[in-house]
């Protein structure tokens, strides 16, 4: 046997289990499912907690913000929220909401994910001074979403597949395609999905590397004490006794500056193993949940949750989706026993 052929071997079935992942299945439906309902909700929570200021901010009465749009790297796309008449401002403001509510239950998922991405990017693109990096993700990830089969679980659109392929799945590439079937050859629909699944995958391990490095790199994220000075300005308060309580003592401050540093840093590389994988799953959730309640960032942080969820095995969310069933059940036959509504309820 020539000294060559162990190794080549090895590579040729190494090349035959990348192929395998790639061609045989669309991978991580649990994951985009949970992705998709999440940042749409993220999406949907800055539309309606801004909807009071909604003018002020990209509306008719921003107009202290017209420099900025002229300068804009995206042309003219904030013009599709250009119109100087408020009641016409409401009503698109309202069907983006709609839109964002078909992305989060899976209603014609894919069409409604780019009728998304393009009126959130246009709206948030109106006045870039009160965006954040939430939307940033928010609108890079909906692009990688609406390639992707995001609607295989916990959808219309996969209730609507299943009843449809019970009475038999229609000929023709029009009407696959309007029923939410595909009507591309399994293995290149995969194929597609698959891509777009590792590009969504690398823009976070790009994202979380620059930015531990970037921290890294400041004296102050050295010195542990670079989460002082955010946390303590009253812009950040939600509850500033417990800013005040983390900011006082300067073991928790220190040990959290470097939490948030090394969890960035290691979170690619721990997602080799399946237990460090779910440390850093954790790890990287406490940290978002953690700016949320001390930074007042819940849709940054729901928006980063959202596809960081992709890292999450699909039996993890079976478990966890039999688990919340198992206790639906237990809560609606604890209420039918106390006769709740049924209008036979006991004093």
């Amino acid at each position: 046997m020539s000294v060559l052929s162990t190794p080549i071997a090895s590579m040729s079935q190494a090349k035959d289990r990348v192929d395998d992942w790639f061609l045989d299945d669309k991978r991580a439906g649990y994951g985009l499912s949970f992705s998709r309902i999440a940042v749409g909700i993220a999406v949907l929570g800055i539309l309606v907690t801004n909807l009071g200021t909604r003018y002020a901010l990209w509306g008719p009465g921003s107009s202290w913000a017209s420099s900025l749009r002229e300068s804009s790297t995206f042309g003219g796309l904030n013009q599709l929220w250009g119109t100087s008449n408020p009641v016409l401002f409401t009503t698109q403001y309202l069907l983006l909401m709609l839109v964002a509510v078909a992305v989060i239950i899976g209603w014609r998922t894919r069409p409604a994910t780019v009728l998304l991405v393009i009126g959130m990017t246009a709206l948030v693109e109106r006045n870039p001074m009160v965006g954040d990096q939430g939307d940033n993700i928010a609108r890079i990830g909906l692009i990688f979403l609406a390639v992707t089969s995001c609607s295989e679980h916990w959808s219309l659109d996969a209730r609507r597949r299943r009843r449809v392929l019970a009475e038999g799945a229609p000929s023709g590439a029009l009407r696959r395609l309007w029923a939410g079937l595909p009507v591309l050859p399994h293995w290149a629909g995969a194929a597609i999905h698959n891509l777009a699944l590792m590009a969504l995958a690398l823009q976070v391990f790009v994202l979380y590397l620059a930015s531990a490095l970037y921290k890294a790199n400041g004296e102050l994220w050295q010195l542990g004490t670079a989460l002082h000075y955010p946390l303590a300005l009253h812009e950040y308060g939600v509850f500033p006794w417990l800013n005040e309580l983390l900011t006082g003592n300067g073991v928790i401050l220190t040990a959290a500056t470097y939490f948030a540093v090394f969890v960035q840093l290691f979170f690619a590389p721990a997602l080799l193993h399946p237990l460090t994988r779910k440390v850093a799953v954790l790890a990287v959730v406490a940290m978002h949940v953690g700016i949320a309640v001390l930074m007042g960032l819940p849709w940054f942080s729901l928006s980063m949750i959202a596809f960081d969820g992709i890292f999450v095995s699909s039996v993890t969310y079976q478990r966890l989706a039999a688990w919340l069933r198992e206790r639906a059940r237990a809560v609606q036959a604890w209420s039918a026993r106390r006769g709740w509504f049924t209008g036979s309820a006991t004093t």
